[in-house]
């Protein structure tokens, strides 16, 4: 006897939800899934005042694109803020903070622009995946796809309520170009060949 019999037993799941994911993913919606990516740049500044200090914390490479994590530090509390909404692109305030990337190619995307038509045909774009604040802390992590192409990347910012003014940096992308051949999906692939390590 038991007191419990009244429920069926649960289906077994195939543990291939990966492959609904890989079939309907936009390259432009964020990272696959079924990768861990490969961290490819650690931190570097982009603009620094007495109040504030604008950087980038990390570059992760996939496949497809790159997750770079940006940050935000206050000195002071009281005029530190959640920069949220500046940072999910409703804000039109011109002295609002703005992040973006320019290709070698002159090709760029930029923060600020949600209202824009979705990107098509090779465009790069900059999607901000999400944020949080915390104390003297803002952090947001972006998505840029596609890859870029070989020759410098720029990465910059602009923030002119907090007197930054628009503020370039000049990376080699070989570093990111090279984790990001490395990374791949951690389940089998569509044509049955094992991932890669």
């Amino acid at each position: 006897m038991s007191l419990f019999d009244d429920e069926p037993p649960r289906a077994t799941r195939s543990g291939a939800d990966w492959e609904n994911h890989r079939k309907h993913r936009s390259p432009q919606s964020g990272p696959p899934e079924d990768e861990v990516g490969v961290l490819a740049l650690s931190s570097f500044l982009l603009a620094r005042t007495p109040e504030v200090v604008v950087a980038v914390r990390g570059i992760t490479a996939y496949s497809d694109g790159l997750h770079l994590s940006a940050v935000v530090l206050f000195a002071d509390e009281q005029k530190s803020e959640d920069i949220a909404y500046s940072m999910n692109d409703f804000s039109r305030s011109p002295g609002r903070f703005r992040f973006g990337i320019v290709f070698s190619d002159g090709r760029s995307a930029k923060s600020g622009t949600r209202d824009a038509p979705v990107v098509q045909g090779g465009e790069p774009g900059l999607v901000l995946l999400g944020s949080k604040t915390a104390g003297l802390t803002w952090n947001g992590e972006y998505w840029l796809n596609p890859l870029p192409p070989a020759g410098p990347l720029v990465i910059g910012c602009r923030w002119p309520d907090r007197g930054i003014p628009e503020t370039l940096v000049e990376i080699d992308p070989s570093p990111l170009l090279a984790a990001a051949a490395t990374s791949g999906p951690v389940w089998g692939t569509p044509s049955g060949t094992p991932p890669r390590p």
